[in-house]
């Protein structure tokens, strides 16, 4: 398990040529979410920020039979402004690909029908703003919560190791411990998350998605 990025892959063909497909994710990744882009040998390397974490965007494209493929490998910093990711809170940036995705396609299409008057590739599908906003805000919310609560543990354990008495929070109330099992349990609170920490910070083994 890679404990500093969080791995994330899609891919999707598209009825256009590899130049062209690459011109519409570059439009994308620099128009529409602003990242810093470095040229690979088969595409492109974005690099920017995506819900309060780090998260480098590796985009591979080949040309296949009638069209193009875009496959993408996401890597999401764990630690992050909105706390430690473990997992992917409601699927959030598997949906992001999947509109930047939906980018490209409506790219292509906007290319085609303004050349042409016609095109093959369908439009994007309408998205629901207020749907959207609501669940980012549901899920920004879930991540302040979740990250106060780490950070409530953390001091809590602190000053149960200093002082024989820890306090901690859940769902079924507030558990208290006293003298050695106090210490104890901090020391062993402290130690993980210290491991996190020295997780994090070494150097992640990536792969590329195609080989």
């Amino acid at each position: 398990m890679d404990w500093k990025y969080k791995h994330f892959h899609q891919q999707r063909s598209f009825s256009a040529s590899a130049a062209d497909v690459s011109t519409a994710a570059r439009l994308v990744m620099t128009e529409s979410l602003g990242w810093e882009l470095k040229e690979t040998p088969d595409g492109f390397t974005a690099q920017g920020y995506s819900f309060g974490h780090a998260a480098i965007a590796n985009l591979h494209i080949r040309s296949e039979a009638g069209g193009a493929t875009v496959y993408v490998e996401l890597l999401v910093a764990r630690a992050g402004l909105a706390g430690f990711m473990l997992f992917d809170v409601g699927g959030y940036y598997n949906i992001q690909i999947g509109h930047w995705l939906d980018g490209i396609q409506g790219v292509l299409h906007q290319k085609l029908t303004d050349s042409q008057g016609t095109s093959n590739i369908p439009a994007p599908p309408a998205r629901n703003k207020s749907t959207a906003c609501l669940f980012n805000g549901c899920l920004m919310f879930i991540a302040v919560t979740i990250g106060l609560w780490f950070l409530l543990t953390l001091i809590s354990a602190v000053i149960g190791l200093l002082t024989g008495t820890l306090y901690l929070w859940g769902r079924g109330g507030t558990l208290v411990a006293h003298g050695v099992w106090a210490r104890a349990i901090s020391a062993l609170i402290l130690l993980f998350a210290a491991w996190i920490v020295w997780r994090i910070k070494k150097r992640p083994r990536t792969r590329s998605l195609v080989q």
